[in-house]
């Protein structure tokens, strides 16, 4: 038997000390300070804050979890700097003039936040919190081996040097090595082919800065572009501007593999004339500071899943130990918060001496439903990214699908309720299937559309009343009659975007059956070189809803109303000057 193997087990040993097990650890603390809980690290602390891991960007989900339901905001405000959202400029001829590009984002936050961080000064702040919370935190640590039990008896890790931990519960938070997976044979791949690159440079550069242009500056106030997660697009690819709390900055390059292969920018002299030649830009404001680079990293087809993340015999994947999709959205510390509410209420379940058979297996198929549904945002999407009415549509949908169900439920603390997800089980069913569609839509439109469009100004996705409301209300305290109700609502709305969908990429002024929302083969798309589609749809909806009690309600009469709501199906003529691909 191993050193170290005491008579007592612990309650929880964690296999990793990045974002998702010291959260874990932190999160299992404050719901029962009785649980013995370690971490195992192979590492040690405090990790270098500016170039230990690529800089992290949260949205709502993410940014509630670490906030409000491990109550770290004060600790952690030194480590990060609010974001105003997610900002993308489409491309426009060479992509060398920023302010000839169609932009998507917003001019001032929105009313939850969500956050930029470094990597490293997050995980040295959580690893301090744990500590003061009694979690024993083990640095130097390189697991071994894994023996796990399937009856009551403990599970027991073994380190390289021989040390050993007995533990009732296991759960690898180890990322990417994802120890427990491939050991138990639970690796699963997908058809999400993307590949990344990324480098930090020591330097406080601004989006802002990339032009002089007073009208384009003007529109986003003091300088704030900086501070969203800019996503410069193209066909193919996207790259991240990312602040650091540092003052430096990460900048990364996602593309789809069958469009930019990975071996034309997998180096950082290869990176550079990419840059050049797609976006001459970027490449221009960061030439003068390649003394300042900090580093250069890269990860090959990112993206998998796995067949299990959770067992009735006491073991759990967290993190990227279990799945992983697409940096697009920042959903990686969504994914963490999933997962590790999953796992707390698992144990605590567990400790209060309940069998957890079925709940394991509810949220391991929970949990993986999860993955696949985020996945559709991503697979067979990026061909569209250089199109920016599509595109553009695509996100303020992904949006909404997201603040009308899935982020609603985590913040309202119901993902892990079975009794209340049974009563809204039908309205989550169909908004997964109206957003399966709305994906194969948007695939077929952007196949079909040109892609000349242009705006003249900024398109602010803030003015979008429903949205706005929709991520507002996401903190809002509900019954849970109330919730199933705003549910139900959500998805009537989700349902009339369907039929606007339908009649802005045809022009036809036709009511269809949202749940048959396609282009088929007779179907024609309006060419259009004005991207006043933001403006269309709210016009169309405030025509179809009223807003009451603070809900955005369909009306009755949306389903037979006029063929012309909200004005002309067509779009408008365009503006004087557009841009050509």
């Amino acid at each position: 038997m191993p050193d170290d193997c005491g008579t007592s087990p612990d309650d929880v040993v964690i296999l990793g000390a990045g974002l998702a097990g010291l959260a874990l650890a932190i999160q299992l603390r404050q719901r029962n300070d009785a649980l013995r809980v370690v971490v195992l690290e192979r590492g040690a602390f405090p990790v270098p804050s500016a170039a230990h891991k690529v800089g992290e960007s949260t949205v709502e989900v993410g940014s509630h979890y670490y906030n409000h339901v491990l109550g770290l905001a004060g600790p952690l405000s030194r480590a990060r700097i609010p974001k105003l959202g997610l900002r993308y400029f489409f491309p426009c001829s060479n992509n060398a003039i920023v302010e000839a590009r169609p932009e998507l984002g917003l001019r001032h936050y929105h009313a939850v936040g969500s956050t930029n961080f470094d990597r490293g000064a997050q995980e040295n702040v959580m690893a301090e919190q744990a500590r003061a919370l009694g979690v024993v935190l083990e640095e130097g640590v390189r697991v071994r081996d894994v023996e796990l039990s399937e009856d009551d008896a403990a599970h027991t890790v073994v380190a390289e040097d021989q040390r050993a931990w007995r533990a009732r519960w296991v759960i690898d938070a180890t990322g990417r090595r994802s120890f427990l997976k491939r050991k138990l044979g639970l690796v699963e791949g997908n058809g999400h082919v993307a590949s990344s690159a990324w480098f930090r440079i020591a330097r406080p550069l601004a989006v802002d800065d990339m032009s002089t242009d007073d009208a384009w500056r003007r529109r986003v106030p003091f300088g704030m572009r900086r501070l969203s997660t800019n996503h410069f697009m193209g066909e193919g690819y996207w790259l991240w501007w990312i602040p650091l709390a540092d003052g430096s900055i990460s900048i990364g390059l996602v593309a789809d593999a069958a469009v930019h292969p990975f071996d034309t920018y997998n180096t950082w002299e290869k990176m550079q004339a990419w840059l050049a030649e797609y976006e001459p830009a970027t490449a221009e404001m960061i030439a003068p500071h390649a003394e300042a680079r900090l580093d250069f990293r890269t990860q090959k087809n990112f993206s998998y899943g796995a067949k299990q993340v959770f067992s009735k015999h006491r073991w759990a994947l967290t993190g990227e130990a279990g799945v992983f999709v697409d940096p697009f959205y920042s959903p990686g510390s969504d994914f963490i918060a999933f997962s590790n509410d999953f796992i707390t209420e698992l144990v605590a379940k567990d400790a209060a001496g309940d069998d957890i058979s079925r709940l394991a297996f509810g949220f391991n198929r929970q949990y993986l439903s999860l993955y696949r549904s985020f996945l559709s945002l991503y697979e067979g999407q990026y061909a569209m990214f250089g199109n920016a009415q599509v595109a553009s549509l695509k996100i303020v949908y992904d949006y909404s699908a997201y603040w009308a169900s899935t982020a609603l439920l985590f913040f309202q603390r119901k993902l892990t309720q079975p009794d209340f997800l049974r009563r809204v089980t039908v309205e989550m069913v169909k908004v997964a299937r109206l957003g399966g569609l709305a994906q194969a839509f948007f695939r077929a439109w952007a196949q079909r559309d040109q892609g000349r469009g242009r705006a003249e100004g900024m398109l602010n996705y803030h003015a979008l009343g429903y949205l706005t409301r929709w991520q507002t209300d996401l903190a809002r305290a509900y019954t849970d009659d109330e919730l199933v109700h705003v549910m139900r609502e959500n998805r009537k709305v989700l349902e009339q975007i369907h039929v606007w969908l339908y009649q802005r990429a045809t022009g036809r002024a036709e009511e269809i059956n949202p749940y048959k929302l396609a282009l088929s083969d007779d179907d024609e798309v309006v060419q259009t070189s004005n991207l006043d589609m933001l403006g269309s749809l709210e016009a169309f909806l405030a025509k179809r809803t009223d807003l009451r009690d603070g809900v955005y309600t369909v009306r009755a009469a949306a389903k037979t109303a006029s063929a012309s709501a909200g004005g002309s199906v067509r779009p408008a003529p365009g503006p004087r000057r557009w841009c050509r691909r």
